[in-house]
């Protein structure tokens, strides 16, 4: 990697001077808390699963599960899972996952959290049934979750992004 963590702290924590100067162009401080947060879970990201489920309830409380199966109907998302099981996951199953691709494109067919781990031997998403059940995924899975559930949180992101690769760029010219 190009960036050491000293380099990380300092665009995080210009990100964060950004927003507070409201030069980030964000002016609800609803959403400028949110993208705080945001930046911080998944700037650093740790190997601690975050609960797809907690996110989902913000949009659907009644039926999180149906938040998270509609997301697992996109071929993108699809694509995104095996790309980071590839690269992630030595087990990863990638003849089950061609095939599992072919099925997605049928509209009667339901992918689930459980059925797509299952398949593929995945890792990135974990499923638990029951009482203290629901389904959590590592921070960078958690991520394309929440953005596709959450527009205004991806252009932001998004957009804090770009502020963050003009601060790399500069880091690295800098050392050249």
């Amino acid at each position: 990697s190009l960036l050491k963590a000293k380099d990380l702290e300092f665009i995080r924590d210009r990100i964060f001077e950004l927003i507070n100067r409201r030069e980030a162009n964000i002016h609800d401080p609803k959403e400028k808390q949110q993208l705080q947060a945001v930046v911080e879970k998944y700037l650093y990201p740790t190997d601690d699963y975050i609960s797809l489920t907690d996110i989902a309830k913000r949009f659907n409380p009644e039926n999180p599960s149906y938040v998270i199966q509609s997301w697992l109907r996109s071929r993108n998302t699809i694509a995104f899972l095996g790309q980071w099981e590839r690269e992630n996951n030595p087990n990863f199953d990638e003849q089950a996952f061609q095939q599992l691709l072919g099925d997605v494109r049928s509209p009667s067919y339901t992918l689930t959290p459980v059925r797509w781990i299952e398949r593929v031997n995945a890792v990135g998403i974990i499923s638990k049934r029951g009482k203290k059940g629901g389904t959590t995924a590592h921070p960078f899975i958690a991520c394309d979750f929440e953005m596709w559930n959450d527009v205004t949180l991806r252009y932001n992101l998004i957009s804090s992004s770009s502020t963050a690769l003009i601060l790399q760029t500069d880091i690295v010219a800098s050392r050249w």
